[in-house]
């Protein structure tokens, strides 16, 4: 336990307000990242451009967004949320403003590709993987799942707005429109309330205090260290990049981003190629986004109960079953469709929660973030691969069941590689039975 704790239990745990802070930034910014399925479209009959050259601009802003954690990693670990996410907030503000006026395919790498691409990572998933599991330790999985699951409700909200604005004005209005949702509702958000760490406010993760302690108050749960000396080393970059766990996961997220960011960013495509317009094609993008938020919550929930690697392989195999059902639909079929925005949607939200969970359960310290900013460019890789090859192969072939198919491989491989890597060999949670018991469980987490 952190000794600068507080004596006294607080009534509300300022955690959750960490955690709804994230759920507000991660809807928005992931609004926008996933966004661009629609704009693809408008895009594409606006300049006349292929899949594959169109692919290109979000395949190059994954690759940067992914290069980029490494340095947003580094600097939530320095500054923490309460600057750097109303830095990046201004910085994609810029970034979508610019877009909002491009006129060549240069324009969109340069402002999109490239300066919102590092607006988002300043304020997305890395940026709060890097600073959320400080919060909490026997609740990690719920707590970042519910944050994670701002990422579906922007889906659910804020793609369908965009679309509508796209609609009835242009492509070009609504970036203008997403701009000030960032500058007007993050950058403050985030400047008056934003904490790195429960330090920094007296207070220890969970909300535990040395006074519950004292009245003999103890825990359901606790965090049970399985190799002690593994948890109790100072990992830095370089100590866990001479580890084959690091690149297991890293490999994982390639494979596991690879599958996911290939799907999202062509579903809606794939579902007009299936005969559905693209307004009924945008609302089952919602739906999947909203299932997705769900699966977050479930997902990272069972992790803390049933084991990460138990509920990552689970999760893959529903998101697989989802992306069948796109494979099969056509001819206008409404039902499959469906049940791949529900299934796809619950399954594809399990990375989130997981993804950083897994990656501090291995390599919890005081360089989580860069660690985890690093693990992240694996995932960057993949997803611009997949995004860029599934447009690709739709080109050359005039169908996405190839790219698709190449999806439910990656997900079985991910799947392997974090059963491979082993989260569940150095930490787990463990229900605590009596207080006696309660010896035997200890946590170096809150070291960090």
């Amino acid at each position: 336990m952190n000794q600068t704790a507080s004596t006294k239990t607080p009534l509300f745990f300022y955690g959750w307000v960490i955690i709804g802070i994230g759920f507000i930034n991660l809807a928005i910014a992931f609004g926008i990242w996933y966004s661009f399925s629609v704009f693809f479209l408008a895009i594409i009959k606006d300049f006349g451009w292929s899949r594959a050259v169109t692919s290109s601009i979000f395949s190059i802003f994954i690759i940067c967004h992914a290069t980029m954690g490494v340095l947003t990693g580094h600097l939530q670990d320095r500054f923490g949320p309460r600057w750097v996410i109303p830095f990046g907030s201004v910085l994609l503000a810029a970034a979508l403003i610019l877009t909002s006026r491009a006129q060549e395919l240069w324009h969109f790498y340069l402002a999109y590709s490239f300066f919102a691409s590092i607006g988002v990572s300043l304020i997305g998933f890395t940026s709060h993987s890097a600073f959320l599991p400080n919060w909490f330790e026997r609740k990690r999985g719920l707590a970042v799942g519910i944050a994670m699951s701002g990422i579906g409700f922007g889906m659910l909200v804020l793609v369908p707005i965009l679309e509508k604005i796209i609609t009835f004005y242009s492509w070009r209005t609504a970036y203008l429109c997403a701009a000030a949702a960032v500058l007007f509702l993050v950058a403050p958000l985030n400047l008056l309330f934003a904490r790195k760490s429960p330090a920094e406010m007296n207070l220890s993760p969970d909300g535990d205090s040395s006074h519950k302690k004292s009245e003999g108050v103890t825990p359901k749960r606790a965090i049970e260290i399985l190799d002690r000396d593994w948890a109790g080393r100072d990992w830095t970059l370089f100590k866990a990049m001479g580890k084959k766990q690091f690149w297991f996961l890293t490999s994982a997220f390639f494979c596991i981003s690879f599958a996911y960011q290939s799907t999202l960013m062509h579903s809606v495509s794939a579902m007009v190629d299936g005969g559905l317009t693209q307004q009924t094609a945008t609302l089952f993008f919602g739906i999947l986004g909203i299932a997705g938020s769900g699966g977050k919550i479930l997902f990272g929930f069972l992790s803390d109960i049933y084991g990460r690697e138990q509920i990552s392989t689970a999760g893959g195999a529903i998101a697989a079953l989802g992306i069948a059902c796109l494979i099969t639909a056509g001819s206008g079929n409404i039902v499959l469709p469906l049940l791949f925005a529900l299934l796809f949607g619950i399954g594809y939200g399990s990375a989130a929660p997981l993804l950083p969970s897994v990656s501090a359960d291995i390599f919890s310290g005081r360089a989580f973030g860069v660690i985890f900013a690093m693990i992240g460019i694996g995932g960057g890789l993949g997803g611009s691969c997949g995004a860029f090859v599934s447009g690709l192969i739709r080109d050359m072939s005039d169908d996405y069941s190839i790219s698709l198919s190449m999806s439910i491989v990656s997900l079985a491989i991910s799947c392997t590689l974090i059963w491979l890597a082993g989260p569940g060999k150095i930490r787990k949670t463990v229900r605590i039975k009596r207080p006696q018991q309660t010896g035997s469980v200890v946590s170096t987490d809150s070291k960090r």
